[in-house]
């Protein structure tokens, strides 16, 4: 056998072993006229053309093959999520392209190897945020917007991955997994803006974009990397769009969702001085397309988050974002889900945004409920406290603060000293902290 012959039979045994001839459904259909509703159990190609085969008449005993072109007669009725995804994918190039061309498995493991190596990355880096209460909500709507898995025999797993970032950003990746920012979560007002989001999301994983994108790399000499995986065209993103709105309405959703998510976006970034969200390229004109009704905050959503909204603010005072930390606290005391702590925060970013003493007094005011309110104040509200009143001008009740402060920072050290492990580095700030309050008494 000549060397010809063996690469020629290698290639075809490849290609079978990436290509299947059909791909089972399991979706209902109702004749627009006759109203007989049959079972749709595949779809395949037949006579060059996209087609899907019923289950057998119970006459004849026979399947009866329609051409996509004639399911307009038809009218689809999905009843879970894989049978909603199956009608969502019918009407897109997806399955005529993997019947025709194949399921190109290398090229799926090394796009998901690129994902593999992202994950493992973030995980040594302590990038994840980690709540197992948030994600067990938050995979309960996962899991209503799509399947764990393809039903079509491509590889992957749709998950979740809770990332500690500011910016309000969401993405999935090519093994299916879906990440969010903690910013995301902060950034949206109910659960189904959150439906709405995965959907959007979790579209381009189902439309194989990433396998578009690979393709669109190779064919610009580009080395297709994770970034160009999931930068997606303004065309692909109003594709999604229509995936998220399909699965709203199978869910009794009004499409506003998906426009109200998208302007929640835009907004919480514009708090941050940010106007450029790529991951969301045009998300004002897609918003205004998705506006017709005035969508509630969810007080269990909030409550919900509340967690995340103060780690959030944390990180947003942390970088000087004293606009947004505020709106983010303001939102945990209407929810009544703020900490003390968060109380504080808020004054500090209040008192970083004052520009007169009638701001100065509203900070001051908001400290001291703390201060004034619990038998054991956070040390650093007394810190706060003394600040403003130095800031006020009001000497006398500025050592009085400074002596509650010292006064916790000592109990905080007994604490900290009686306590088993090293706590080196917190008995160094907390001496570090009588320092300052020693030499803040001199000025």
């Amino acid at each position: 056998m000549n060397k010809t012959v063996i690469i020629l039979i290698t290639l075809l045994l490849s290609a079978a072993g990436d290509t299947f001839s059909q791909i089972p459904l399991n979706l209902k259909v109702r004749h627009r006229t006759e109203g007989d509703t049959i079972t749709l159990t595949s779809a395949l190609r037949s006579r060059g053309l996209l087609a899907v085969q019923t289950t057998p008449d119970p006459v004849t005993g026979k399947s009866v093959s329609i051409f996509l072109n004639d399911l307009k007669y038809y009218e689809m009725i999905p009843e879970n999520p894989e049978s909603l995804w199956q009608m969502i994918l019918l009407r897109s190039p997806v399955y005529d392209k993997l019947l025709k061309s194949g399921y190109s498995y290398e090229t799926r493991s090394a796009m998901e190897d690129m994902m593999k190596e992202y994950l493992s990355r973030a995980e040594q880096n302590n990038s994840f945020y980690i709540d197992s209460y948030l994600e067990a909500r938050l995979y309960a709507i996962l899991r209503k917007v799509y399947p764990v898995r393809h039903t079509d025999k491509r590889p992957g797993i749709v998950s979740l991955r809770i990332l500690a970032e500011i910016a309000p950003d969401a993405w999935v990746g090519p093994d299916g997994t879906l990440v969010i920012t903690t910013g995301m979560i902060a950034a949206l007002d109910n659960e189904t803006e959150m439906m709405a989001l995965m959907a959007q999301e979790v579209a381009h994983f189902a439309l194989d974009h990433h396998l578009s994108n690979y393709s669109a790399a190779l064919a610009l000499e580009i080395n297709p990397a994770l970034g160009n995986l999931i930068r997606n065209t303004r065309q692909q993103e109003m594709e999604a769009d229509n995936c998220a709105t399909s699965v709203l309405s199978y869910y009794g959703k009004s499409f506003s969702f998906l426009g109200s998510m998208l302007r929640n976006v835009i907004d919480y970034g514009e708090l941050m001085g940010s106007f450029y969200l790529g991951s969301f390229p045009d998300a004002k004109s897609r918003a205004d397309k998705y506006k017709d009704a005035i969508i509630d905050k969810s007080a269990d959503y909030d409550k919900l988050v509340a967690p995340v909204i103060s780690y959030n603010a944390f990180m947003a005072y942390s970088q000087s974002h004293y606009l947004l930390c505020r709106r983010l606290l303001e939102r945990n005391i209407a929810s009544g889900s703020a900490t003390a702590d968060d109380i504080v925060l808020l004054s500090q970013a209040m008192m970083n945004l004052s520009g007169s003493d009638h701001e100065d007094l509203e900070a001051l005011a908001l400290v001291r409920s703390v201060t004034e309110s619990l038998q054991e104040a956070p040390p650093g509200a007394f810190r706060q406290e003394a600040l403003l009143l130095m800031r006020l001008g009001r000497r006398g009740e500025t050592e009085t603060a400074l002596d509650r402060y010292q006064e916790a920072l000592e109990r905080e050290e007994m604490k900290y000293s009686q306590r088993p492990g090293d706590w080196s580095e917190v008995l160094s700030y907390l001496a570090s902290e009588k320092e300052w309050v020693a030499r803040t008494r001199t000025r």
